[in-house]
């Protein structure tokens, strides 16, 4: 088995955080797999004796669950328990066998069902691509609290996929080119930098590479039948007819690759109790100190005020 502990990767991404975003000796998640059809799902879990209420945070596909750290370590310093999950293609979760995303949606109503066996109340937490997903879950599980993303990308839309594309051309002829290349080579692994906007993940040069060069974060391959399913996302109820739970979009202010008005397409049809907080200079992985402390208050207010 391959833990975190053992790794390197994670760690040269902690200096570019602020300490109290940092992991340290005090705050170690416990690390652990369980089966899940035929994989071996690796989990972070971040326990307490008696939290207010539990998270499970959902990275986007240039992360994994270690790399959530900069969000679970406050929230777990306010007293949640925090469960990061390595969705399957990503940091060390084991596959074997086709994987598309719809697998990461059923990989999440597992994750709902597995963690919610008591009365300590269920949020989900999305960062990128994990907002829609969190999202997604959320129809299929009646158990949410409450949903925070960091962005709604509804890949669904022509222009969302265009606009978060690698470059223009990618973003021109990628759907089509995918829609006809995964039904002759499904299983053909992709780097997903090749893709996607990777470059654009992080305000920061020297760490957006280092990213990118992490086969289980930004610099992981994918298959054509995960790049399929994701640009065409199953949507159970559309956000018209959504009123499940509360929805709080903590969008960072100066994201380079998911402009705020892309996840306004998604999020202006919500109608769901829902509220917006933008994260002051924060990119769109945010490590940015000021857009930190502001995502730890935001979604600890939220949080409360459902509790």
């Amino acid at each position: 088995m391959n833990f975190y502990q053992n790794q390197t990767a994670w760690r040269t991404v902690q200096p570019f955080l602020p300490e109290e975003n940092r992991i340290n000796l005090d705050n170690q998640p416990q690390e652990y797999f369980y089966d899940w059809r035929n994989c071996q799902i690796h989990v972070d879990h971040y326990q307490q004796a008696k939290p207010k209420a539990r998270i499970i945070i959902l990275h986007g596909v240039g992360g994994n669950g270690r790399l959530l750290s900069f969000i679970a370590v406050p929230l777990y310093r306010n007293n949640y328990e925090i469960i990061c999950p390595d969705l399957p293609l990503y940091g060390n979760t084991k596959t074997t066998g086709k994987i598309t995303y719809d697998h990461w949606v059923e990989v999440g109503i597992d994750l709902v069902k597995r963690y919610q066996k008591d009365d300590i109340p269920l949020f989900l937490f999305g960062l990128s691509a994990g907002g829609l997903l969190a999202y997604q879950i959320s129809c299929e599980c009646d158990q949410i609290k409450g949903i925070m993303a960091t962005c709604l990308l509804d890949q669904r839309n022509d222009y969302i996929n265009e606009q978060t594309a690698r470059n223009k051309l990618a973003g021109k002829v990628g759907r089509p080119m995918i829609s006809l290349t995964h039904r002759l080579f499904p299983s053909f692994m992709m780097p997903m930098k090749f893709v996607a906007n990777m470059k654009a993940i992080v305000n920061n040069e020297e760490l957006a590479k280092l990213l990118m060069q992490d086969s289980r974060s930004s610099g992981t391959k994918v298959s054509l039948s995960f790049l399929y399913s994701m640009l065409n996302p199953i949507i159970k109820i559309e956000p018209e007819e959504f009123t499940s739970c509360p929805l709080l979009l903590v969008h960072p202010q100066n994201d380079k690759w998911t402009d705020l008005h892309l996840s306004e397409l998604f999020f202006d049809r919500l109608s769901c109790a829902k509220s917006l907080k933008l994260l002051e200079g924060a990119g769109h992985f945010p490590i940015e100190a000021t857009g930190l402390k502001q995502l730890e208050q935001y979604c600890c207010n939220f949080m409360e005020e459902l509790l």
